[in-house]
Formats: C-alpha cells, structure tokens, sequence
C-alpha cells in the first residue's frame, strides 16, 4: 500500500547573497538571440528527448508498507530533497553533459534547483545559459572559489538533507577537499554525488557528410572523439564493411556515436550507443531516481502504519 503525502519540515531558501551573482534576464536574452534558431532546435529536441527518459516525479513523499509471506513487515517513508544543486565548471559546459544531468534535477519533485558555474559572470558560455532557459532553469549563478565553497558550507550547516551534483574534475574536486569544508560535509545530512565525465567517446561515419562538425562542437564541446569508417571532406566510396565497424565497436568507451542504421548492429562495448538522430543524447551513469530522495525504513512483525 501506498500513500502519497506532502513533505513537511523546514524548506531551503536561497541566500540572500548570492542572489545578485544570478545571471541577469538580459543576459539570458543575449545568450537565446545568440545561438540561432538551428542550434536552440537542436536543445529543444535534447531536452524532449531527457523529458521522455526521465517522467516527472510528484513533489511529494510516500508511504508505502509491504508485508511478505514470512510476517516480516517493512514500511517505507521517501520524500523528495528540499534542494539540487548542480555545481559545474568548464567541464559541464557543454550542451549534452549540462542536460543530462540538469533534467533529472528538474523532474525529481525536488523543491529548489540552482544551477552554479565556477568563474566570473562574464565567462558564462551562450549554450549553457540558452540550454538553461529552455530546460525552464532561470536560476544560473557564477561563482569563485570561495564563494562556492561558503555556499556549500551553509548548505552543510542547513541540516537539510540537500544534494550537490558536480563533474568530477580537479577544480572542483580541490573545492569539495578543502579540508575545513570537507569535515562539516563529511558530518552533514547533504549527499554529494561526483559525475565522471566521459573520457572515451568514439564516432563512426558509414558517409563523409554523416555528423557534421558544427553540430557536434555545439553539443559537446571540445571534446575529441576517436573517429572510425568514412572520414569528412573525402569523397563518398564503397560504404565501409560490416567487419571493420564491428571491430571498431568491440573498443570499450562511454559513448559511441553512429549512423542509425548501425544501431541494429548491436551495442558492442560501448556503454552508451547513440544514432545520428539522437546526437547530444547522453546518460549519467551515477543517477537514478533514488539519488533525489531521502528515505527511511522500519521493519517490524506487524503491518502497523507510521505515526
């Protein structure tokens, strides 16, 4: 049995400082008329698609009781977290990391999300904030090193059972291992939750014209994929042969980029394979559903309810 409730308890407010370091409505608007009509598609259509994966979760908690044949009973209490916050730097800038990791934030039924960028206001990249404002995220804020880490220390000091999402990156990580902060979040209720960025993408074209170059700097960024079959800029030729795509796909890495017509191939070692269609589309392995809420357990011989 199940019952939905509202959370009760003491609810995260943003302070009062950091509100004027939020990018400002206008810079929204400079990083939106920047962008194109072509490349806000392209976000759009990754944001349907992250929408699709991730259904949005009620903002509110449940009490479910099961009773198994043996007499044991368990009942379970799970309640969305009063706060996200998705702490990044350069290595979430691109498109594809950023909403993979922004919209399950957003359909968690948590009840506060910030989005928080390591540098100066002016170093804001136009796709993080256009993607931002099109996943329906307003609240974008540039911080430094210190002011990051005086954020996470009233986070920790809240007692507020919050979580912070971050790329795993040596800035970052010099930031959450600060030895003073490190001890109150080690002793706070606040879950951490590093994201391992890919470090193995490949990229294989049956055509020269196939995942063009511009699209996949939008989406990704810099990052270098490790590309197999035909190459950009040559002529067309004979399509490249079954054999030569299956021992390029045997390689293992965290995504493989391909022509939708390889999908049926089989998936290889990849963790992730991705058609052309989909481009951008890119899954966090270290989330899941359970990740945005706090629960707890009672076991008992009685089906009795929580009080």
């Amino acid at each position: 049995m199940e019952i939905p409730s509202r959370p009760s308890g003491p609810a995260w407010s943003c302070p009062s400082w950091l509100i004027p370091r939020l990018a400002s409505d206008a810079r929204f608007a400079r990083a939106y008329d920047a962008l194109g009509d072509q490349r806000r598609a392209l976000l759009k259509g990754l944001i349907a698609d992250h929408f699709a994966l991730n259904p949005p979760a009620p903002a509110l908690g449940s009490l479910c009781s099961q009773q198994f044949v043996s007499g044991l009973t368990r009942h379970v209490r799970a309640t969305p977290r009063p706060f996200v916050l998705l702490l990044a730097d350069a290595g979430l800038d691109a498109p594809a990391l950023l909403l993979a990791a922004l919209m399950p934030c957003l359909c968690s039924g948590a009840a506060d999300v910030l989005v928080l960028r390591l540098g100066a206001r002016a170093s804001l990249p136009d796709a993080l904030l256009t993607a931002c404002e099109l996943a329906g995220q307003e609240r974008v804020a540039a911080l430094g090193p210190a002011l990051a880490a005086r954020l996470l220390s009233e986070c920790a000091l809240s007692g507020l059972p919050g979580l912070v999402l971050y790329p795993d990156t040596p800035d970052l990580r010099r930031i959450v291992g600060r030895p003073a902060l490190r001890a109150q979040l080690d002793a706070s209720c606040l879950r951490l939750a590093p994201l391992r960025p890919p470090r193995a993408l490949g990229l294989w074209r049956d055509a020269p014209t196939q995942f063009e170059a511009g699209r996949l700097g939008l989406l990704f960024g810099d990052r270098a994929f490790e590309t197999g079959g035909a190459q950009p800029g040559r002529r067309p030729g004979k399509a490249p042969a079954d054999a030569a795509f299956a021992a390029f796909a045997a390689t293992p890495r965290d995504l493989l980029l391909v022509p939708d017509a390889r999908i049926g191939a089989g998936q290889g070692a990849a963790r992730l394979m991705v058609g052309e269609s989909r481009t951008g589309l890119w899954t966090w392995p270290e989330l899941s559903p359970e990740l945005f809420t706090v629960s707890t357990q009672a076991f008992s011989s009685a089906p009795a309810q929580f009080s």
